[in-house]
Order: structure tokens, then C-alpha cells, then sequence
């Protein structure tokens, strides 16, 4: 069971870490579809063709596919004015409510994305821009990101019940 939830663990862990490959990739390629459209429209006086349409797309994969990494590393906003405070017991309860929170809102999200990616598939739903493209991978991949961030919170949720000191913490002190 404990190899098993070790493998589970690490996995999900290099879960997270692609989708934030993925995420910088399109970061990469956002800012290269900027530099080009600036440099079109300054220069050579013909902006690229549906620029605001593909940046739009980019920045709903960026957000979704770099939430697991987000979750992993705490690094949504939080507010703990008196959750800082709690110490034992309370503490736990805390950190508990709030993964189980998270797993509920994240799960919504892939479920109401998996459900509209669907449907973008079925009728290859594409951009209104000058140059029409799909738009269905960017959410099939906004279901992806918002899924694999849901799985990150049930795996600290489950470090945290498994007695794990800090439940963001690697796959090696699993007990």
C-alpha cells in the first residue's frame, strides 16, 4: 500500500511539473506572437492575423496548466488572519477544510471544462478571428490543468492525513 501511494504520490507530483512545462511553453510562444504582432504593426504595417484571438486562448492555458504548481507550492492568495494563529490539532482541521475546498472547486472546474471541451470538439468550435483556428485543445488543456490541480490538492490531502509535517513536501517522507 505504501509503494503504492508513493507511486500515486510521485506521480502526480511530475503531473504538475509538465503541466508547468506547458504552461511556460505557451508563455514562450505568447511573448514571440507579441514581439511579431508589435513588430508587424510598427514596421511593416500589417499586425498578425488574429494576435488577440491566439492570446487569448494562451493566457486561459497559461492560467489553467500552471494551477497544479500553484496548488503544490501554496502559492494561491490566502488570507490567515486567524488560521495563522492555530496551532495542533486546529491547525490540521484548517489545512484540511481548505484541500478539501480546493479538491471540490478544482473537480467543479475539470468537470464544467471536460463537459465544454466536449462539446467544442463535437462541433470543432473555432475563433471568430481573421484567421479561424481551433479552439477546443485550449480547453480540452484548461479540463487538463484544472484537473491535475485538483489531484495536487487531494495529494497533500492525503500527505496531511498520512501525518506528513507539511503535505507540499516531496514523495520521500511519506509514511
Amino acid at each position: 500500500m505504501r509503494r503504492l501511494a508513493l507511486f500515486f504520490d510521485g506521480a502526480i507530483q511530475k503531473l504538475s511539473g509538465l503541466s508547468l512545462c506547458v504552461a511556460a511553453a505557451f508563455i514562450g510562444l505568447l511573448a514571440l506572437l507579441g514581439a511579431a504582432d508589435i513588430f508587424g504593426t510598427s514596421i511593416l504595417g500589417a499586425p498578425v492575423a488574429s494576435a488577440l484571438e491566439l492570446s487569448e486562448a494562451a493566457l486561459a492555458i497559461i492560467v489553467f496548466m500552471g494551477l497544479a504548481q500553484a496548488e503544490r507550492r501554496r502559492a494561491h492568495i490566502t488570507v490567515d488572519i486567524f488560521s495563522g494563529r492555530f496551532r495542533g490539532w486546529a491547525a490540521k482541521a484548517s489545512m484540511g477544510a481548505a484541500l478539501i475546498s480546493a479538491m471540490l472547486f478544482f473537480g467543479f472546474l475539470a468537470w464544467r471544462g471536460y463537459i465544454a471541451a466536449e462539446q467544442s470538439v463535437l462541433i470543432d468550435e473555432r475563433s471568430a478571428g481573421q484567421s479561424a483556428f481551433p479552439i477546443w485543445p485550449g480547453k480540452i488543456l484548461l479540463a487538463l490543468g484544472a484537473f491535475a490541480a485538483m489531484l495536487e490538492a487531494l495529494r497533500q490531502f492525503v500527505r496531511l492525513c498520512a501525518g506528513c509535517s507539511d503535505p507540499s513536501e516531496s514523495a520521500g517522507g511519506l509514511s
